[in-house]
């Protein structure tokens, strides 16, 4: 008898570490899953960088945002953001839509700036426009990132030309490798 009581309390015991184990993986899992894009923007050029970001609930909505801009001879006028996807042709970028989450950072030279798009929400596509401040607010750089999922990163490096790398994991990402694209 005292073997059976024995064995039935080693179970419980196991069954119930495991139940508090998992409940523990859990509540880390939750924090993780549910964080926002986080970005990281690396300035080694001479100049100083606006960069704002933008949610929007998919890539199609994000191309059809719409931005006043300054044109070369100076016009203020309506752009999508599909004009804006090559650098150059405007400045002074402004959004003209209601109700686009939207947060922005500089950059100066020498400066590494990380943060969080905290108006992201899961399934929220993410898009960056970047401008040259001490070029007359030139737009310089605009990113588009689709990656849905949770855990991304998002970074940006400044120097002679602008180069930038994603990271989207799975939602899941702090157990299995994720994927990784330069461009």
């Amino acid at each position: 008898m005292a073997t059976t009581v024995s064995a039935m309390v080693s179970r419980t015991a196991t069954v119930l570490a495991a139940l508090v184990l998992l409940s523990g993986l859990s509540i880390v899992a939750g924090a993780v899953i549910d964080s926002p894009p986080k970005l990281t923007v690396e300035n080694d050029d001479n100049t100083t960088y606006r960069v704002k970001a933008y949610t929007v609930e998919s890539a199609e909505r994000a191309m059809v945002t719409n931005f006043m801009v300054t044109t070369e001879d100076g016009e203020r006028r309506r752009a999508t953001l599909s004009r804006l996807v090559w650098p150059g042709e405007f400045r002074n970028v402004t959004l003209a839509d209601e109700g686009v989450p939207r947060q922005q950072i500089t950059v100066e030279h020498g400066e590494t700036v990380t943060t969080t798009v905290e108006a992201w929400t899961p399934g929220n596509v993410t898009f960056y426009i970047v401008e040259d401040l001490k070029n007359n607010e030139s737009h310089v750089y605009t990113r588009v990132k689709t990656c849905t999922k949770r855990e991304q990163e998002h970074n940006m490096h400044f120097e002679e030309s602008i180069s930038g790398s994603s990271t989207c994991s799975s939602s899941m990402g702090w157990l299995f490798t994720s994927e990784s694209l330069t461009i």
